[in-house]
């Protein structure tokens, strides 16, 4: 199973999330993408894009 995390910063229990997430790392593919790093290109943000629409699973932290 493809997972895709997107990590926003929106949410301040995203350790808990996180931790939770890091199980599946062992069995599934987990693509985590960081919104909140600066200096993101298109080209980051297409990568992001293709991640998240080819997930079986999306995640937002």
């Amino acid at each position: 199973m493809n997972i895709a995390v997107l990590k926003t910063g929106l949410f301040p229990d995203r350790e808990t999330v996180e931790e939770g997430l890091s199980h599946f790392e062992t069995t599934y593919f987990v693509y985590t993408y960081d919104a909140t790093r600066p200096g993101l290109t298109d080209a980051d943000w297409d990568q992001a894009l293709d991640e998240l629409l080819a997930a079986e699973r999306v995640v937002v932290v």
